[in-house]
């Protein structure tokens, strides 16, 4: 990812990531970058409440799919294609290793944030609002917080 290409835009109720890639020589399975303008690019899109996507460089498309089934539990599904839906050992081996690195890294901090939450010490902190809606930006959290908020006084 290039941090100076990265934007989060909240619209309606999908929040949107886009970056453009760096270093992409260095990926760990081939890109064909004259498949389309965007081969180059990563893109991520969360769905509210409970459905994300992201299109990989080279037009690998990730999904989640979260189900809860308590206040303290939930469960993912995820699912990993290509462009023709052929089965690609490339790809295999890219979900294996984005289970291992990136999901097993955010496994710990959603766990370790839960438990902050349930904390009787937790005292909410003022988010971070870059105007130019950045890599550092917590516009995606405000706006989760809101939905949250929405859904919660719906009766």
């Amino acid at each position: 990812m290039k941090p100076e290409t990265y934007d989060i835009q909240p619209q309606g109720y999908c929040l949107r990531h886009t970056t453009e890639c760096q270093n992409l020589d260095a990926m760990s399975y081939p890109i064909d970058l004259d498949a389309n303008d965007y081969a180059g690019s990563y893109s991520s899109w969360f769905l509210w409440p409970m459905f994300s996507f992201q299109v990989y460089p080279g037009n690998v498309l990730n999904t989640y799919h979260w189900r809860p089934v308590d206040s303290g539990r939930v469960v993912v599904w995820r699912g990993w294609y290509l462009t023709d839906g052929s089965y690609s050992e490339i790809i295999r081996n890219l979900a294996i290793q984005d289970r291992q690195t990136t999901v097993e890294e955010d496994i710990h901090l959603v766990v370790s944030v839960h438990k902050g939450l349930g904390s009787r010490d937790y005292v909410p902190g003022p988010l971070v609002l870059d105007p130019s809606c950045g890599v550092n930006s917590e516009h995606s959290i405000r706006a989760l917080q809101q939905w949250m908020r929405e859904a919660l006084n719906h009766d």
